[in-house]
């Protein structure tokens, strides 16, 4: 677990990619204290990261060792945070915002945020109890528009779908996109300072 805190009153859980803590994810972590908020991260994979030219072997691994029932760990970490901290949001990226969107059927954070979390379609069941912003990567490998629409009109949820690839706010990813990266930063920024219902 990368800690990242300084007594502020807001949390953030950043849950990783695939690839584990790597440099991007450690960047976002700064990012986020530098903002005021005390960065929790955990590290999903339980070993050492994996580089992006792996994907194929982090993915098998994720899936066979991990899998998406550890969102009930992160449920567990937010219940904990919640006795510290004013607010708690959580922050994931591809598998780690399938995570967290498993986490929105609680209520226990005040916002999440799922960046590209492409197996989110396969638990469109999940009803969030607190405020949720999706954005999806239009050139996923899945219908993105479908689920996009499945989503419109459900509670809680806010969804875009931007004009890029999966991996798009990376920028040490090949699909790294700085023009939609700028507009997700906005779109998080603002779901963030959103009140809960």
């Amino acid at each position: 677990m990368k800690e990242y805190k300084n007594g502020n009153e807001a949390a953030i859980i950043i849950l990783h990619e695939i690839y584990g803590i790597n440099r991007f994810i450690e960047e976002v972590c700064i990012q986020y204290h530098n903002d005021g908020f005390d960065v929790f991260c955990p590290q999903l994979l339980g070993k050492e990261n994996f580089p992006y030219e792996e994907s194929s072997s982090a993915y098998a691994y994720f899936f066979n060792e991990v899998g998406f029932d550890v969102y009930k760990k992160i449920e567990e970490q937010i219940k904990h945070l919640k006795l510290f901290y004013k607010k708690v949001f959580v922050l994931g990226f591809s598998v780690g915002a399938t995570i967290a969107w498993l986490c929105s059927a609680t209520s226990l954070a005040d916002g999440i945020i799922c960046c590209y979390g492409s197996r989110i379609r396969d638990y469109l069941q999940v009803e969030p109890c607190c405020q949720v912003l999706l954005l999806f990567a239009e050139y996923d490998s899945f219908n993105v528009q479908e689920v996009v629409s499945d989503f419109k009109n459900k509670k809680n949820i806010t969804v875009f779908s931007l004009a890029a690839h999966h991996g798009f706010l990376d920028k040490y990813n090949k699909y790294y996109d700085e023009k939609e990266a700028n507009i997700a930063a906005v779109l998080i920024r603002k779901a963030m300072k959103k009140p809960t219902i």
